[in-house]
């Protein structure tokens, strides 16, 4: 049975080492939070490293097909 809303699960870990969606140290949704990305919207690492989040290298694309055509090493036509 779901847990209502507003009440917090008390089968979810809330420590980084014990929640699966904590990698490093920060949520895994942490990127879209910045970015303010909604649903359908992806984040793009303008200089292509994972592990660079500052606010000026994120970029919001709408959609895979968009984001792929930003990576050309990953099939694109040239």
């Amino acid at each position: 049975m779901p847990t209502p809303k507003g009440t917090k699960n008390p089968n979810m870990a809330r420590f980084k080492g014990e929640n699966g969606r904590w990698k490093g140290g920060k949520s895994s949704d942490f990127r879209r939070r910045i970015t303010n990305a909604k649903k359908g919207e992806l984040v793009h690492h303008k200089d292509g490293r994972k592990s660079n989040n500052a606010k000026s290298n994120l970029r919001k694309v709408k959609g895979t097909g968009a984001h792929n055509k930003l990576h050309p090493e990953k099939g694109r036509k040239k």
